[in-house]
């Protein structure tokens, strides 16, 4: 019997399961909250919520589901091969779709300078932190699967060069400073900008173009920034100076301590993840759409900004920054100001639909 095979006779057995049954099999694998439906679900989803859940990274895999089931109910069930058990947080996760490497493109703006864009494939990801990730924040949690559509994300946050040039546009709603930076140059990520001007320069740029940029959500950010990894950093359980720009006085697991640059870094002088993406950990915070929410209950599951409820004076930001401590440029990392909040570590990138011809 194939391992979809399988699957799927467990699935119709737990579907077919008696209500109380059922209940009694999820106080007994314990499922964090958030990953399975109320009982006020239709049970095969609640069935399907809890094998995605004991399938994922935090989950305790399809064997200890069948042998609970087995032990408690007498009932016959699939065998599941030490393979199937979940993927060590330690490793990277594998990619729920098997897509091609991002396709490049630029967006020219004006007197040669061109915003650069990559193509970012579609896939499902565990967005979050695990609890033993370590010094992670309880606002990370639960960790819940998220499905992201395919989009285009700037390959670096938006630079001082590409922000004076949109900026030359015509005015949509706010005023907007040429050049606002505390830490001059042309390659470097633009600075001192708040969340308001973030999405004035993704109207403006709307509008030259006739395509929707946009800032990205949360859950984009993140997928985008793990790039199909499942660890604290899309370069593994730690991180060092030599690959993003941060405060290297301070260490993260058994990472060493490094060079304090003190100020923000020319956009792509480090590795770029596994999509070819810059400057995710460290160098500047970076603005989402999304409105503040202190936890993941009820957060949305299908990669969308989460503008409902929550602090509604308050905005997401990710990334970390040249001044943040290492934990807090971990990919799970999360930070919120006011949206007209504006400092020399706070910028943003843009997404927007894929790629033309």
């Amino acid at each position: 019997m194939s391992d979809r095979a399988r699957r799927y006779q467990l699935f119709d057995l737990l579907a077919n399961l008696p209500p109380a049954q059922f209940e009694g099999l999820l106080f007994a694998l314990n499922p964090p909250a958030g990953n399975v439906s109320a009982s006020s679900a239709a049970q095969s989803y609640r069935v399907g919520e809890l094998l995605q859940w004991a399938e994922s990274p935090i989950g305790c895999g399809l064997a200890e589901v069948a042998t609970a089931v087995r032990d408690m109910f007498g009932v016959e069930v699939p065998d599941f091969v030490p393979t199937e058990q979940p993927v060590s947080t330690t490793q990277k996760s594998e990619p729920s779709v098997k897509d091609a490497q991002p396709s490049e493109w630029k967006e020219h703006l004006g007197n040669g300078v061109y915003l650069e864009m990559l193509d970012v494939p579609a896939g499902r990801f565990w967005m979050g932190s695990p609890a033993s990730e370590a010094e992670r924040d309880a606002d990370e949690e639960p960790v819940h699967s998220v499905t992201v559509p395919v989009l285009a994300m700037g390959k670096y946050p938006v630079t001082q060069a590409e922000w004076s040039e949109v900026v030359a546009l015509p005015k949509i709603n706010l005023d907007l400073n040429p050049f606002p930076s505390h830490f001059k140059g042309h390659r470097r990520p633009v600075e001192q900008v708040n969340w308001y001007e973030a999405v004035e320069f993704c109207d403006r740029l709307s509008r030259s173009t006739q395509r929707l940029y946009r800032l990205p959500s949360e859950a984009e950010w993140e997928y985008a920034c793990r790039a199909r990894t499942q660890t604290p950093f899309y370069f593994g359980e730690t991180i060092t100076t030599d690959q993003a720009n941060y405060n290297g006085d301070y260490t993260y697991g058994t990472g060493v301590k490094g060079e304090y640059r003190q100020q923000t870094t020319d956009v792509g002088s480090f590795p770029a993840n596994g999509f070819g993406l810059y400057d995710l950990h460290g160098n500047v915070w970076e603005w989402c759409q999304d409105v503040w929410h202190s936890d993941y209950q009820g957060a949305p599951a299908d990669g969308s900004a989460w503008i409902i409820g929550g602090e509604q004076r308050a905005r997401v930001q990710r990334g970390g920054s040249w001044s943040s401590l290492p934990r807090y440029c971990r990919s799970a990392c999360r930070g919120w100001d006011t949206p007209d909040y504006r400092d020399h570590y706070l910028g943003f990138r843009v997404v927007c639909a894929p790629s033309r011809t």
